[in-house]
């Protein structure tokens, strides 16, 4: 039998924050995978709330090492960046480094842009360009490197709180990285 994994890495859309069944985009992705592709899938969830793309990048290289059978990838990051904000050069800069640290380790990264935000207090509402700039970043990077991307932009009308998505917007989130999955 096949098994084969995904190491999903990123901060709390990722973990899965606010699903109401205690879910998240790797474990609906995990099913989607297995549906659609021969042998067992499993999506490593490595999303830690309220993380930057600092503090992941900080902890990724011990995620990859440990690892190393797995060849995917996906990286979210950036929401929690904006409430500071990270200045763009030094988020790309952080992205590239987190990418690196995964092709060491033989792993394919794809790069999620980021899903939009409406009101939430704890988001400066004068930082939300940031959201933008860093998604061009990602496609700024994907197209440098030839890396895949997977666009979250359409998901807003699945915000329930601001930032996070309720169950059905991470399993919309999952199909979204599944398509890019299953084309690569």
């Amino acid at each position: 039998m096949i098994w084969n994994q995904v190491v999903c890495i990123g901060d709390s859309l990722t973990y899965g924050a606010r699903d109401e069944y205690g879910l998240s985009f790797p474990s609906e992705l995990s099913k989607i995978l297995m549906e659609k592709m021969d042998g067992l899938w499993f999506c490593h969830n490595y999303g830690v709330n309220g993380e930057t793309s600092s503090d992941i990048l900080r902890r990724c290289w011990k995620i990859f090492s440990g690892h190393t059978d797995v060849k995917l990838a996906t990286l979210l990051a950036g929401t929690n960046d904006m409430k500071i904000p990270i200045p763009p050069e030094i988020y790309r800069e952080n992205i590239i480094q987190i990418v690196r640290a995964g092709q060491v380790h033989g792993m394919k990264v794809i790069l999620g842009t980021l899903p939009p935000l409406k009101f939430c207090p704890f988001y400066p509402k004068e930082n939300r360009d940031y959201i933008q700039k860093y998604s061009e970043e990602i496609l700024n990077i994907a197209a440098e490197n030839n890396l895949p991307v997977c666009d979250l932009s359409h998901l807003g009308e699945h915000v329930i709180d601001g930032v996070h998505f309720g169950h059905e917007g991470y399993v919309e989130m999952a199909k979204a990285w599944a398509s890019i999955i299953l084309n690569l």
